[in-house]
């Protein structure tokens, strides 16, 4: 495994009682750098990213809903690209493994436009909040707790998250004699070798020593974030493809797509029960919007202090709420290379050209009076306290579709099973390969479409057929 990163995140992580009583993280090389990026699109678009070991998952907030099955199919209502090459049903048993992996706080019960999934610890809704619930799930929409990855009940660990890739993932593989890791490795290129038709190796840069390296190997994944992903296929060039690994039909880097995202204060009355851990509203029924139209909503306490008074059965007045809406992917936004300038690594720099339309705001703009009329409808007198944030690409730190999977190469960069069509032992597993990026979190669908991957990948490696 070649890692950018060197210097591992630390922190503390306490949490009782199934509440997290005390979180802090250095935040090691994170952040949002002008000086990294172009944006050609709405010129305030943010690109986070974390070079270090686990890289965002060491700064998320752990929501891991699944996707609804139509959530895979009802782009085919616009038109066949936003289709996705799988079902819900093929990803379904590597949801599971993903949750039981991270050990899933929720209530474990489907929901309308939710499928429920495991849960490692079951937590029911506050009684009167069940019964905001039951008013809303006969208008078609769910209400049940946020399903989190946030581990055992109680916990003590150095990290800032419960979950991290790297604490939980790659520290039980290094005893392993089947597993290694370069650290301070920034992958350059990928080696297409075309008397092969196959990449062989990659070339990276050692930020110890500052020289190149190569690694030869039978296939390849590369899981660096849907604009990092992107970039090595961009910079890996050949006299086959001189455009970029797996861009023969002009699609990489195209069809970006984020959540829209705002964060207010509401006040209700009657005083409701404080959360913990946070609440979901999922979006209206597939049947009574747009296609690739939809918001979701997460309620959970407003500050630290009501973090901490949700310990005492006193209710609250002040919640905070959490707004994700859609993006119809368009071929217009994308991230490419810009032509000549390079970062201090020797990788390419990026444009990125994507910005939120009327219709787009418009939709959050909706849900606002949405959510107060669902609560208005099970007896909630409610308002909103505090103006809505600017709406601003990047901000949810969701970007995904830039190497998309479909199951014609006129449509995607990679297909099914996540191989590159042009490369097909190379193998797209983050969030870049999302064909439409729905209202939900990602990262629980982007690790249960790797590991469905990854398991192909080793039959394959077996038969010698990668």
């Amino acid at each position: 495994m070649l890692e950018s990163g060197t210097e591992r995140p630390d922190g503390l992580l306490v949490r009782a009682f199934g509440r997290n009583i005390w979180r802090s993280k250095r935040e090691g090389y994170f952040g949002s750098d002008c000086a990294e990026h172009r944006a050609s699109g709405d010129p305030m678009t943010k690109w986070y990213f974390s070079l270090s070991p686990g890289g965002l998952s060491n700064h998320w907030t752990g929501a891991v809903p699944r996707f609804a099955p139509e959530d895979f199919t009802e782009g085919g209502r616009l038109h066949e690209r936003y289709e996705w090459p799988v079902s819900y049903e093929e990803v379904t048993p590597h949801y599971e493994r993903m949750e039981r992996l991270m050990g899933v706080v929720a209530s474990g019960r489907d929901v309308p436009c939710m499928p429920g999934g495991y849960a490692a610890d079951l937590r029911k809704l506050p009684q009167d909040w069940q019964k905001v619930a039951d008013t809303i799930g006969e208008l078609g929409q769910g209400l049940t707790t946020l399903p989190i990855a946030d581990g055992p009940r109680h916990l003590l660990v150095q990290r800032g998250t419960a979950f991290n890739s790297y604490s939980n993932m790659i520290v039980p593989l290094l005893n392993s004699p089947l597993f290694s890791i370069k650290q301070g490795a920034h992958a350059l290129q990928l080696e297409w070798i075309p008397e092969r038709r196959r990449v062989g190796g990659v070339i990276y840069r050692d930020s110890n020593d500052g020289r190149e390296h190569r690694v030869e190997a039978d296939a390849f994944v590369v899981a660096a974030g849907p604009l990092q992903t992107t970039r090595l296929l961009f910079d890996s060039v050949s006299s086959d493809f001189p455009n970029g690994l797996g861009n023969s039909r002009d699609l990489l880097g195209r069809y970006l797509h984020d959540h829209p995202r705002e964060w207010w204060e509401m006040e209700v009355s009657p005083a409701l029960s404080r959360l913990s851990p946070s609440i979901y509203l999922t979006r209206r029924p597939y049947a009574d919007s747009k296609p690739l139209f939809a918001t979701s909503w997460t309620l959970g306490a407003a500050s630290t202090k009501e973090k901490l008074m949700s310990f005492t059965p006193l209710k609250s007045n002040r919640f905070g709420v959490q707004v994700f809406g859609t993006v119809i992917p368009k071929h217009e936004y994308r991230v490419t290379p810009i032509a000549g300038a390079q970062d201090h690594m020797g990788t390419s720099k990026l444009d990125i050209a994507i910005s939120f339309d009327a219709e787009t705001l418009d939709n959050l703009r909706v849900a606002r009076t949405r959510l107060l009329e669902l609560l208005d409808r099970s007896g909630i007198r409610a308002n909103i306290l505090t103006p809505a944030e600017d709406v601003v690409p990047g901000t949810a730190v969701h970007y995904g579709g830039t190497a998309r999977m479909h199951r014609s190469p006129e449509h995607g960069v990679v297909d099914s099973w996540n191989r590159v069509f042009d490369a097909p032992n190379v193998l797209v597993c983050d969030a870049a390969c999302f064909t439409t990026g729905p209202e939900k979190n990602p990262t629980l669908t982007a690790m249960a479409l790797a590991a469905r991957a990854c398991d192909g990948l080793a039959q394959r490696l077996k038969t010698a057929e990668n």
